[in-house]
């Protein structure tokens, strides 16, 4: 415990300066096309009936919560919108929507015999539409997302 402080203690006295942070690797629009384009077009897959059995359920509930994961890698892109409050606010509004569908999935894969694949499905037209406010708000050339 006492060496778990000291480490503890050692990292929060390094200067910030020196401290790693993240940063793109790639500009915004190929990220898009390479993460989230990727990713939610294979929940659209996952999604496209209703699960059958737990597998699907699961599959549903992985899809969702990369989708959400990869919505925090939005916070910090090398792009002016990124100072805009309202970009903050509508990366948190995918993320949450994202993970909103992934706990309803993930309840449906615990809880078979009470699934609600209708409310998963609402779920995820409101990942949809969370997509699309970010789309029209900061990238008009960007696609209209459809559940």
């Amino acid at each position: 415990m006492k060496i778990a402080l000291a480490a503890l203690a050692f990292l929060l006295a390094l200067p910030q300066s020196d401290a790693p942070k993240p940063a793109p690797v790639v500009d915004n629009g190929e990220f898009m096309d390479l993460f989230l384009k990727t990713s939610y077009g294979e929940l659209q897959d996952a999604m496209a009936k209703p699960p059958a059995d737990r597998r699907a359920w699961a599959l549903i509930y992985q899809r969702a919560i990369r989708v959400a994961e990869m919505q925090n890698l939005l916070f910090f892109r090398d792009r002016p919108e990124v100072h805009d409050a309202r970009w903050a606010a509508a990366a948190a509004g995918t993320r949450q929507a994202a993970t909103d569908l992934a706990n309803a999935a993930l309840f449906g894969l615990r809880n078979i015999d009470k699934a609600d694949y209708d409310g998963v499905r609402r779920k995820y037209v409101a990942l949809a539409d969370a997509c699309n406010v970010c789309h029209r708000a900061f990238a008009r050339e960007a696609p209209t997302i459809k559940p």
